[in-house]
């Protein structure tokens, strides 16, 4: 009777840990959730590092048509998410820029794609069951990573960056693909290398008595006044008209001599 107590004690105790799962919920700590049906159409985010995502079998659902993303586990390394129900929506298990995780005994069902990653590397895909209506996987940008998906088709040319199907090793040291592995160095690999700042040069600041000087002295440049041409005046010379009348006669008395020379 004694260890039947105990045992209902402990059950209880194990029971009492779980939680429910909420709508839009942020998770950023371990967490177990109690295994029943939980509608989520915004999903579940989950950020951070080192910690344990347990949804107890329980079941994460959308609504068809309409939800984007059932687990969205971004910005986060070392991981783990298991035992997860996702099902009803357009991607079921979404990785951003998560590396070093583990996804296992997993079910995404009857989602459009069931695990989708972006700028995702190093990360072990294992022992999850899909029912997807387009792709069981779909990956941009994402290497280095272990997808153990029986015989479920993948995007092309996925599997020439990451391991299908089996364990193989994968040096993450190469240089140009923005990713610096945690097993790499600035010698192994040119992404490891320290980012060096651009050098900005200094503009001298003027002050509030230089900028006022400034804009006035361009204002009066704007708004002055061309100078005007010199005008060269012509003095005209007034002849009286006797003076006149005396140049006609002359000029008349000397065409008329000559003209008659001419005869």
């Amino acid at each position: 009777m004694k260890w039947i107590i105990i045992v209902i004690l402990l059950s209880s105790f194990a029971v009492a840990q779980c939680i429910e799962a909420t709508d839009g919920m942020v998770i950023d700590k371990s967490v177990l959730f109690c295994s029943a049906t939980y509608d989520v159409p915004n999903g579940i985010t989950v950020t951070g590092s080192n910690f344990v995502v347990d949804c107890g079998t329980g079941v994460l659902r959308g609504t068809v048509g309409s939800s984007e993303i059932g687990l969205r586990v971004e910005n986060a390394d070392n991981v783990t998410i298991r035992n997860c129900n996702v099902l009803t929506f357009t991607q079921g298990i979404y990785l951003k820029n998560v590396t070093n995780s583990l996804i296992e005994k997993n079910a995404v069902l009857k989602n459009r794609i069931g695990i989708r990653m972006l700028d995702s590397f190093e990360n072990v895909i294992r022992g999850n069951s899909d029912k997807s209506f387009q792709l069981a996987v779909s990956a941009i940008n994402s290497k280095y990573n272990i997808v153990m998906f029986g015989n479920k088709d993948v995007e092309r040319n996925f599997c020439d960056f990451n391991a299908c199907n089996e364990y193989r090793d994968m040096n993450p040291c190469e240089s140009g693909d923005f990713y610096c592995s945690k097993k790499c160095s600035a010698q192994t690999d040119a992404d490891c290398a320290p980012v060096v700042a651009p050098v900005v040069e200094k503009v001298p600041v003027k002050t509030a008595e230089e900028i006022v000087e400034q804009a006035e002295k361009e204002v009066k440049e704007q708004f002055a006044e061309p100078e005007k041409p010199v005008e060269k005046k012509i003095e005209k010379t007034n002849l009286s008209f006797a003076a006149k009348l005396f140049i006609y006669i002359v000029l008349y008395f000397v065409a008329f001599i000559v003209f008659r020379f001419k005869k």
